[in-house]
């Protein structure tokens, strides 16, 4: 039996759409449309191995002990739902990193937290979970405190720069618990294998479908469109299925040997997800060029691609560009092992196809690492620059009282509370 991949089918088609169209209805003078560089793809894939990807897609186990299978995937799904906040992460000084750790780490950590405290993830705490149990269990907090505007030695709570995230982790499980509760499922893991029952062939597709119909505000959120864009897709913006994929891509290595509904037969041709990391590094390859003229620079391209990261309606067609370009990717790599091992058409075999969700952890896992050794080298450098500062200080001379204090999970000092969050964000 064949299996349906339809709704990778119609990703993929989206994605070429969303490109096509922007690129005939940005005006001359927006430096907005967003192409791929096959030439600088094909430079990518020469620097990759393939045999290095392969050994790095294998999964790490957590420090934790389930007391079932099912607890373990319960987890996981939890953990995909939960994959969003790229934002906060920063890229640049200007938008410094907002969190101890990244935000991917934050929700782990959390989830660790919880899994260690004995708190069952089902429907009904989900559905009961508050901004305290988020600054508890996920270590961040919404609020920040700050002098008084009139008696400055009287300080009091302020939203501060995680205050939307913050909200929106409770948003997002409190939506989920209610919609299990209305599908009558105890928790996502119990969900996941009823979606998969009955299928005679077990299918990646078949789970992205389920949970994006069930859950479309969480694990089927769209990212919304350009404003000049008017595509067959605008009613619901660019559904690029990242968690979904991304929870495919770890029950597959995690549990198919555990759950057979979970050896997903199509795992090879689903198309690989996207997250900031990928985009922004793609970006810097000269891989995606988020400007119009192809004869701008690096550094053009750089700024435009941090602008519309910034933009929540800018994102679609960096995602969409990034999802076709990974999948290209995973092709050229695929062909090259097939032709240095003799294979003459350059045709993989089925031993040699590489699958483009493997390409998206291998990319994620080494860029998200690059970008936090980035930020740690900022902060460093940050740091040298204030206490020479200090030095350079007259003694006797009264510093200026700070406006902020440093927030439980938050750094990035005074940048840190001028910090807005794109819209959007529970998406990317």
């Amino acid at each position: 039996m064949t299996p349906n991949t339809s709704v990778f089918q119609d990703l993929r088609a989206a994605a070429a759409d969303l490109l096509a169209e922007q690129q005939q209805q940005q005006p001359p003078e927006t430096r907005g449309a967003v192409h791929i560089d096959h030439q600088a793809l094909d430079r990518l894939a020469a620097r990759l191995s393939l045999r290095e990807v392969r050994s790095k897609v294998n999964r790490v186990g957590l420090p934790l002990k389930f007391a079932r299978p099912m607890d373990e995937l319960n987890f996981h799904a939890m953990l995909a739902l939960l994959s969003f906040g790229g934002a906060y992460d920063g890229g640049n000084a200007e938008h410094p990193r907002m969190l101890a750790e990244s935000a991917r780490d934050t929700v782990l950590f959390g989830l660790i937290g919880l899994h260690l405290s004995k708190a069952d993830m089902h429907a009904g705490f989900l559905l009961t979970v508050t901004r305290s149990d988020v600054s508890s269990y996920f270590g961040i907090d919404g609020m920040v405190s700050v002098p008084h505007e009139s008696m400055p030695a009287i300080h009091v709570e302020r939203p501060g720069p995680l205050c939307q995230f913050v909200n929106d982790l409770v948003w997002m499980m409190n939506q989920v618990g209610e919609r299990l509760k209305e599908l009558g499922e105890p928790d996502l893991a119990h969900f996941i294998l009823s979606s998969m029952r009955g299928e005679g062939v077990p299918t990646a597709a078949r789970l992205v479908t389920a949970l994006d119909v069930a859950f479309p505000t969480t694990f089927g959120a769209p990212l919304p469109l350009p404003r000049l864009l008017k595509t067959k897709n605008d009613d619901k913006g660019f559904v690029c299925h990242k968690k979904s994929l991304m929870l495919v891509s770890e029950l597959y290595h995690r549990l198919r040997h555990t759950f057979s509904d979970l050896a997903f037969q199509d795992f090879t041709q689903a198309p690989g997800y996207v997250t900031p990391a990928i985009i922004t590094h793609l970006i810097r390859l000269g891989v995606l060029h988020p400007t119009r003229s192809q004869d701008e620079d690096d550094k053009a391209d750089a700024a435009a691609g941090a602008s519309m990261m910034g933009k929540p309606d800018r994102v679609a067609p960096l995602t969409a560009a990034a999802i076709l370009a990974v999948d290209g990717l995973a092709l050229r790599l695929a062909e090259g092992a097939t032709e240095r091992e003799g294979g003459g058409s350059g045709h993989p075999d089925a031993s040699e196809v590489l699958a483009p969700l493997d390409l998206s952890y291998y990319l994620d896992d080494i860029w998200s690492k690059e970008d936090g050794q980035e930020q740690v080298q900022r902060q460093q450098q940050q740091q040298v620059k204030r206490e020479d500062a200090e030095q350079l200080t007259p003694k006797g001379e009264e510093q200026e009282p700070q406006t902020t204090q440093q927030q439980k999970g938050v750094v990035g000092g005074l940048n840190a509370l001028t910090f807005v969050p794109p819209q959007g964000q529970t998406v990317m």
